[in-house]
């Protein structure tokens, strides 16, 4: 008797609860922004060379990832051991959220990533992400693209970092995908590194660049090594088909889990 009216209490969230949740949980999320920004990583980015910069960004994106869970949304990361001991990798990464680089980072706290120019045009935005030596490439493609790429694949090499890139270039809403690039093909083979193929269901919970947040448990995975041989084509098809496959599994898994 006890369990049924324990059951008959849990009841789903109103629309006037849920969108409540939303606004609690955004308005932290950019309160925790602005503040970190202007106060911690703004100010470490006057401190000569990468790791005060690098240090405030894990700083923040620690404090993110507890806001989350602070508003009911666990995040598990799985299958870390795979990322090679010693050398460093090409970590390529399913695109759901704004909170998947965030996520991330926060797991691995010198990982060097690939961003679209895009983000430079937010206050301060540029200026760290630099700071931080991300490698920033034209999101328009094409030899401006090209030229960006190889200035970062100089300063990668010279780094030893794992470094993240998202194939499709931009956000994908749940179900969708976009265009497989081959940025990270000639990313992997200039550098002589495998590719780390993530697969995730964060965007069921943060979606795209909606104004949403549910509670639930997301998941992060890191998938098998994938080695660049000579077929650029076939290495995107195989990179495409782990990425897609694994990630249509964690969202069908996840949907169970959404509040």
């Amino acid at each position: 008797m006890a369990g049924i009216a324990a059951r008959s209490i849990i009841r789903p969230a109103s629309a006037r609860e849920t969108l409540l949740r939303h606004h609690i949980f955004h308005s932290g999320y950019w309160l925790i922004t602005v503040l970190m920004g202007v106060l911690a990583v703004a100010p470490a980015t006057l401190i000569p060379g990468r790791w005060a910069t690098v240090g405030a960004i894990w700083l923040y994106t620690r404090a993110m990832t507890g806001w989350m869970r602070v508003c009911g949304l666990k995040l598990l990361v799985r299958r870390l051991h795979v990322l090679p001991d010693t050398d460093p990798a090409v970590i390529a990464s399913k695109h759901q959220s704004w909170g998947d680089g965030i996520c991330l980072v926060s797991r691995h706290r010198e990982l060097t990533y690939v961003i679209g120019d895009h983000m430079l045009k937010y206050p301060l935005v540029g200026w760290i992400l630099r700071r931080a030596e991300a490698v920033v490439v034209d999101n328009a493609g094409g030899k401006r693209a090209s030229g960006a790429l190889d200035t970062g694949l100089e300063a990668l090499k010279r780094s030893g970092r794992d470094v993240l890139i998202y194939p499709e270039g931009g956000l994908s809403e749940i179900g969708t995908r976009k265009r497989y690039r081959l940025g990270v093909y000639r990313l992997a083979r200039e550098l002589g590194r495998p590719v780390i193929p993530v697969a995730t269901n964060l965007g069921l919970f943060w979606p795209q660049q909606k104004w949403e947040f549910h509670p639930g448990l997301a998941i992060i995975e890191f998938l098998d090594p994938i080695h660049p041989g000579e077929d650029a084509k076939a290495f995107i098809a195989e990179l495409e088909t782990a990425i897609e496959t694994r990630t249509a599994e964690l969202v069908k898994a996840g949907r169970r889990s959404v509040g």
